[in-house]
């Protein structure tokens, strides 16, 4: 898609060389005329002026905080939202895969499927915006020294891999995944619509991994060197997890296998772990300690399984069976119903969270919220949970802190009515993915976007 002009950020944020920076007021690709017009903005403040008034004018786009006539925030209410931002792009049936949202010290960096933005945690103000060279297909859930890994499609395939600086906004590098020919069979391979399994991405140890259906790929992050490249012929890879270790996960027969990738020597794993026959890994939880989920198919999850720092099987105990209470979005890094803090485990379930021991697959506690609704584990902060309760269009969101002793409930913060309809809306979709960071609730849209008018990123004050 075509470079939307470049335009100089204010002094005191100045924009890297290589970022492509955009105003609150730019118009975006598909955005039109939809925001004000720098002329109109003169005039405005010509006739203010001509009135002899005083007025404080701030920047930033729809949806910022409130700002008072003295200059300072406004107070917000707990559980008002504080700011919110929806696409800046128009999806179209081709692009509107919206994976991807990663924190700064201060901002939230929200991917959609034709650039990235960063907006302020406090005030949701834009800190910077970039373009991307193709339309988003894969992100890694993971940032590392503040650097993530996207791969992009061009020309209907899945073919480049590029690193981002998300404290800046600026490209680190850019490269193909794969070389091939036209006539190579893996071409096919690189075709979201041929995959057998989704081509994944994840970074950690200052590293990246890309696998795909019929290999794997090991860059540095720095300046994506390859330094290991696996193809494979009798099996086929699922999956990639980052963090603490890369982890990569490959399926053989009726077997799945993970493997702790050494940077030093990916063709030489420091560990691998073999599943039991018809066992499938549907979510890697955690990649420090080793966490997994598995079961039989994506609707049927069974056990957890914690592996030891040497990828022996620590402990694997049964899930009760609760069709609704596994709720996990695409790829296999991650899942928001599952939070895992040092050696507990919390477990979204309809009408309640449980926290699991690790070492045993105890339960420890069972916290009970809403009968109909699920009650997410979000953060662990000064020994309590936050655990989070979608609104519908009958019932307020709320926001309850869990004492992780004891399961009981400290404090519950019950979110805005006019919120109602947003949060059920991206609870349905299974879209959403709860943070707290900096006492803000962000519910961040992780799944597609279905109009300019989708929600991508919505800030409550968390009280």
């Amino acid at each position: 898609m075509p470079q939307s002009p470049q335009y100089p950020m204010p002094p005191l944020q100045p924009p890297p060389p290589t970022s492509a920076h955009l105003p609150e007021d730019a118009p975006g690709p598909g955005r039109g005329g939809r925001r004000r017009t720098t002329w109109g903005i003169a005039l405005v403040l010509v006739l203010l002026l001509a009135c002899g008034g005083a007025y404080a004018v701030w920047g930033g786009g729809e949806g910022d905080g409130k700002r008072s006539a003295a200059g300072g925030p406004q107070a917000v209410a707990a559980g008002a939202a504080a700011w919110k931002k929806t696409a800046r792009t128009e999806p179209s049936k081709t692009a509107k895969n919206a994976p991807g949202a990663w924190f700064t010290g201060n901002t939230v960096v929200k991917a959609e499927p034709d650039m990235m933005t960063a907006y302020d945690l406090k005030t949701g103000r834009k800190q910077w915006s970039l373009i991307l060279d193709g339309v988003l297909c894969a992100a890694s859930r993971e940032a590392d020294a503040d650097r993530v890994l996207i791969a992009l499609k061009t020309a209907g395939m899945c073919e480049t891999m590029a690193a981002v600086d998300i404290r800046h906004g600026s490209r680190l590098w850019s490269q193909p995944i794969a070389l091939y020919k036209a006539d190579d069979p893996d071409a096919d391979n690189l075709r979201p619509e041929k995959w057998p399994a989704e081509l994944e991405v994840a970074v950690g140890t200052g590293h990246g991994l890309v696998t795909w259906a019929t290999g794997s790929k090991t860059v540095r992050l720095d300046d994506g060197k390859q330094v290991g490249e696996s193809p494979e012929k009798e099996c086929r890879w699922v999956g990639a997890a980052g963090g603490t270790q890369l982890l990569a996960l490959r399926r053989c027969g009726e077997r799945t296998t993970v493997r702790a990738q050494d940077p030093g020597a990916p063709d030489r794993p420091r560990w691998t772990w073999e599943g039991r026959e018809g066992e499938e890994v549907l979510a890697v939880l955690s990649t420090r300690p080793v966490v997994l989920l598995t079961g039989t198919g994506q609707d049927r999850p069974g056990q957890l399984v914690t592996l030891a720092d040497d990828g022996k099987e620590r402990s694997r105990f049964e899930l009760p069976a609760d069709r609704e209470g596994h709720v996990c979005a695409s790829g296999v890094s991650k899942c928001p119903a599952y939070l895992v803090d040092g050696d507990t485990v919390y477990v979204a379930r309809k009408g309640s969270t449980t926290a699991y021991g690790l070492a045993n697959g105890r339960e420890k506690w069972t916290y009970k919220a809403d009968t109909n609704r699920m009650a997410f584990p979000v953060a662990v902060q000064d020994g309590q949970l936050a655990v989070y309760v979608a609104g519908t269009p009958e019932r307020v969101g709320e926001l309850t802190r869990v004492s992780t002793g004891t399961g009981r409930a400290a404090r519950t913060t019950r979110l805005s009515p006019d919120l109602r309809t947003t949060e059920w809306r991206l609870e349905r979709a299974r879209s959403a993915v709860a943070h707290l960071k900096a006492g803000v609730l962000l519910l961040v849209n992780e799944g597609a976007l279905e109009s300019q008018d989708s929600d991508v990123v919505v800030a409550v004050v968390a009280g």
